[in-house]
């Protein structure tokens, strides 16, 4: 399936970027991993459990709390179908959020 492979690779690309230190990339990796896993709830808390991690690591206050919030109300937001489409998970955008998917992911989304 498409999507796990792009979700694979964004995780991938995630992983070299922590390890190269390049904290937009990280960023920007883990945000489009999020897109992918707004189908799974697993692997939805997944991406939050690993943005929460670097926002530990890195030492930012706002994002720590801000992820611990998406870990509390991921589950319910699944429960309910209130997973806001294109959302890239980071704390500076709304809980709530409906962002415009990138445009090579939003063919995989619609497959």
């Amino acid at each position: 399936m498409l999507r796990e492979k792009k979700f694979e690779d964004e995780l991938q690309f995630y992983r070299l970027a922590l390890t190269s230190k390049d904290n937009t990339k990280v960023r920007h990796h883990l945000g489009r991993a999020h897109v992918l896993s707004q189908n799974s709830t697993l692997k939805h808390l997944y991406v939050h459990a690993l943005m929460f991690g670097f926002a530990l690591r890195t030492f930012d206050l706002k994002e720590t709390f801000g992820q611990i919030l998406r870990l509390v109300v991921t589950v319910p937001g699944h429960m309910i179908g209130k997973v806001p489409r294109g959302n890239i998970g980071w704390s500076t955008v709304g809980l709530t959020q409906v962002m415009q998917v990138p445009e090579d992911l939003e063919s995989v989304l619609t497959e």
